[in-house]
């Protein structure tokens, strides 16, 4: 099967990815763009620490403020620490990066830094000891050292950024599968299955992205398949069941235009059966 060459009319560049590369190539491109944007979830999702740190930090300045251990300055550093963790998290939601991740670090040590003050203070006025301050300097200075060995890992991590112009090709590329219709398009397959699916078959490769979400995945002729699904009365219906990536989807009923071009892909790729060899039941 050729490539689609229909691909660039939406104004991206997808003839140097698609047209003039192979199905390994562009495989190895989708697959770059995959792992980036897998980094950058993992850095949204570690936003949530930061929510969990800043309502420790209000819970440990009332309590100080109720027992009269912390002045009017000092729980306007609270405050500013309470404000800079929700920045943090915002920015990270943003900009995903490594930089947020040493935001991170950079907060925790100075509210060691803090707390380690406020514990001398207390201790030169007679107060003796405080246990609460202790355990808060020594837990700021343990997530201080673990948030500065992430933000090393991740400028590694970080150095397989796309540039802008692949992020654009990336997103314009995902969202034309996901507009285009199978009647119209030999290439493209709906499969309204849970998740639902708009595939795009190119030679061996199979780019199959979720119709309600973001999330894209990567197959081949040899890990996607469609098995037609009988009754108890083994009469076959228009029904199939979705194999991808060893896992298997439920059934559902399939357009007579994605069936065809799924057939017809299928004869091309290696003249056989659908994956999963023949019919299968219901359970």
């Amino acid at each position: 099967m050729e490539p689609n060459t229909e691909w660039g009319a939406s104004g991206h560049d997808t003839t140097a990815w698609q047209g003039s590369l192979s199905p390994p190539e562009l495989e190895a491109r989708l697959s770059h763009m995959l792992a980036y944007r897998e980094l950058c979830r993992a850095v949204q999702r570690s936003g949530r620490e930061n929510f969990f740190f800043a309502a420790l930090m209000a819970f440990f300045a009332h309590l100080s403020w109720q027992n009269g251990g912390a002045n009017n300055f000092f729980l306007l550093v609270y405050g500013v620490f309470i404000i800079g963790e929700l920045g943090i998290a915002l920015y990270k939601w943003l900009w995903p990066s490594a930089e947020g991740v040493l935001g991170d670090a950079l907060v925790m040590l100075a509210f060691a830094l803090l707390n380690g003050l406020l514990a001398y203070v207390q201790f030169q006025a007679g107060l003796g000891p405080n246990p609460i301050l202790a355990f808060l300097t020594g837990l700021s200075l343990l997530a201080t050292w673990r948030h500065w060995q992430a933000y090393r890992h991740l400028r590694q991590l970080f150095s397989i950024r796309p540039t802008r112009q692949q992020l654009r090709w990336f997103e314009g590329f995902v969202r034309d599968i996901r507009q285009a219709d199978p009647h119209t398009d030999s290439a493209i397959l709906d499969l309204p299955t849970k998740p639902g699916f708009k595939v795009l078959l190119l030679g061996p490769l199979v780019v199959a992205v979720e119709t309600r979400r973001h999330n894209l995945h990567i197959s081949n002729v040899d890990s996607f398949g469609l098995v037609p699904v009988a009754d108890d009365t083994g009469e076959k219906r228009d029904c199939v069941r979705l194999l991808m990536n060893q896992r298997e989807y439920p059934p559902f009923v399939i357009d007579p235009a994605s069936w065809s071009n799924y057939q017809r892909w299928r004869r091309e790729q290696q003249g056989g059966e659908p994956v999963g060899g023949g019919v299968a039941r219901y359970d």
